[in-house]
């Protein structure tokens, strides 16, 4: 996982400020049947999940997922993620759904990601566990600022590299956001596991070629120089997995300087 910069949001998503603007009034008039969920907001996908308003999450997260930095859309088209759940909450997964979710944040460019369903549909869904869940917002009139979410934002003002890093092909959390985001996002799951493993594997061989090869010869050299670019290259933004990549260089180089080199 890595973060995501954003550029400016689409035209499209001015269309939710008129929704937005009237979900608010409705919550506000009808509070306790929205917060028992017997009142339930309805959501404009053709908004929120506009055309423009994905292919401009793809293209800021280079064509990859927000959460596993997997590319999936040769298969599938992907989902638009709502960091913060719009519908309804849930702080564990056994807990029951709290309602309603972030109804005032579903048109709003910050919290909007580009997702692979399994990251989406399948593990994260509506969980949005906090440090402390009573300082949940509930509503547009709390402060977002009281929350500590428990699930990195992918696009907030931290680098989720400072909280999950890879031993191998597995990621692990060295912080609790770490850890929960992992668990929730599913960022272990064995499929995925399995493609990062590849992935590792050929970045293995690469920095082996850089090893075995002296670059004497003209052939030698030419294999060297590429090999040596597909490295570099393996750790930048645009490409998959780049946190698993950058990670695996970082140990490799370690590894092979000498004592006090790596200073």
């Amino acid at each position: 996982m890595i973060r995501v910069c954003k550029q400016d949001p689409p035209a499209r998503l001015k269309a939710g400020a008129a929704r937005t603007e009237q979900n608010c009034a409705d919550f506000s008039a009808n509070s306790v049947d929205y917060l028992d969920g017997t009142r339930k907001f309805e959501f404009d996908r053709t908004i929120y999940g506009h055309e423009t308003v994905k292919n401009a999450l793809i293209k800021a997260q280079h064509k990859k997922c927000c959460f596993c930095e997997g590319r999936f859309i040769a298969h599938d088209y992907g989902d638009v993620e709502h960091y913060r759940p719009k519908g309804s909450v849930r702080q564990t997964r056994k807990a029951k759904a709290l309602y309603p979710g972030y109804f005032w944040l579903a048109y709003s460019w910050d919290n909007l990601f580009f997702c692979c369903p399994l990251c989406n549909r399948t593990n994260k869904r509506d969980f949005f566990p906090l440090t402390d869940s009573a300082k949940r917002a509930r509503s547009h009139v709390d402060n977002l600022d009281d929350e500590e979410p428990l699930i990195l934002d992918p696009g907030g003002p931290e680098d989720p590299r400072r909280h999950i890093k890879f031993r191998e092909d597995l990621a692990r959390g060295v912080t609790e956001a770490g850890r929960k985001t992992i668990e929730f996002a599913g960022l272990n799951r064995e499929a995925l596991a399995e493609e990062r493993l590849s992935r590792l594997n050929e970045l293995r061989r690469l920095f082996n070629v850089t090893q075995v090869l002296d670059g004497n010869s003209m052939e030698a050299s030419e294999l060297l120089k590429d090999a040596q670019r597909e490295l570099d290259a393996a750790a930048k933004p645009t490409e998959r997995f780049s946190a698993m990549a950058a990670d695996f260089l970082l140990a490799a180089s370690n590894a092979k300087a000498p004592q006090g080199a790596t200073d």
